[in-house]
């Protein structure tokens, strides 16, 4: 058996239960496809957690969490998880880069990944003009024109950090109005540098060596006009990063883990925490505890095992 443990995602729930294990002196190791601190990485503030009623910096609070872990025991390694096969005994978790690892329990914890857009030009202009994290990019697009697809909380959100640096932000979305909180909605609305467009759905992104324009379609009228951008930002939902588990883990109708009250899955030895498991309310202390609580039930498995 390579590991005690293998955690697949470096998030809060991923590091929480990895933790909590390495802890206990259990050999764990983490894998994540990405970033070690998850999504948080790109969220600018975190409201009442770690302390209630104060609001932390997303980027500090990945950063405490990742040397939390790495200080507990954790083995932390980039990887992507392409498959897990069940075995009497041993869960083998295998990986993109062609590597393969036995465990007596799996964690997965992955998350959620962004929604797609799927319209021409999005892969094409990856890393030219596809911003990622408004936060992480939007210093690149000072005074320059950019857009976000998607009406929403992230949506707006990302939107309204991009204003502070862009001259203009076009928010793009295809119902007929906007769909974040009405706190959201009203910041949006005050801010001049916004320009809110409902009813019209992106069709392509268009440009040579980089972005320089995207074309939007009026849901309505099935119009079209080409809004001259530098930058596009996506944010149109989420799906479960849950692509390899089919047919291998019950899933729900949303795609998301199907778990029991220890949050173990139909598979014995295999457990899921955080945003991808089914029912999660999707807020970083409900993720904390999801990993907490995995890696106790996990920890019973664990013991009744030689060690």
């Amino acid at each position: 058996m390579d590991y005690d443990v293998v955690v697949i995602g470096g998030g809060p729930a991923g590091l929480s239960a990895g933790m909590e294990l390495a802890r206990t002196k259990y050999r764990v190791l983490l894998l994540e496809k990405e970033s070690f601190g998850g999504p948080i990485i790109n969220v600018e503030w975190i409201n009442g957690y770690p302390h209630p009623g104060e609001k932390t910096a997303g980027a500090m609070l990945a950063s405490e969490m990742v040397q939390q872990a790495e200080q507990s025991g954790v083995e932390l390694e980039l990887a992507e998880v392409v498959e897990i096969e069940p075995y009497s005994g041993c869960i083998s978790v295998a990986c993109a880069d062609g590597k393969a690892y036995t465990s007596s329990v799996v964690i997965c914890a992955g998350g959620l990944q962004s929604r797609k857009l799927g319209v021409p030009g999005e892969k094409e202009f990856q890393g030219k003009g596809m911003i990622h994290c408004a936060l992480c990019d939007a210093g690149l697009y000072r005074d320059r024109v950019v857009a976000v697809c998607g009406g929403g909380d992230a949506g707006l959100i990302e939107a309204l950090y991009l204003a502070r640096f862009a001259s203009k932000v076009y928010v793009i979305e295809a119902g007929a109005q906007l769909a974040a909180k009405p706190v959201l909605q009203a910041r949006a609305l005050a801010d001049a540098k916004l320009a809110i467009r409902c009813g019209e759905k992106p069709v392509e992104i268009i440009g040579k060596e980089g972005v320089t324009g995207l074309v939007v379609e009026n849901v309505a009228s099935g119009k079209r006009k080409t809004l001259d951008v530098y930058g596009v930002l996506v944010h149109v939902g989420y799906l479960p990063a849950t692509a390899y588990l089919e047919g291998v883990f019950a899933l729900d109708d949303s795609g998301r883990v199907a778990v029991n009250e220890d949050f173990a899955t139909d598979v014995p030895g295999a457990f899921a925490a955080g945003d991808i498991r089914s029912g999660s309310p999707r807020q970083v202390a409900a993720a904390v505890a999801d990993g907490k609580a995995a890696a106790r039930a996990a920890q019973k498995i664990l013991e009744a095992l030689p060690r």
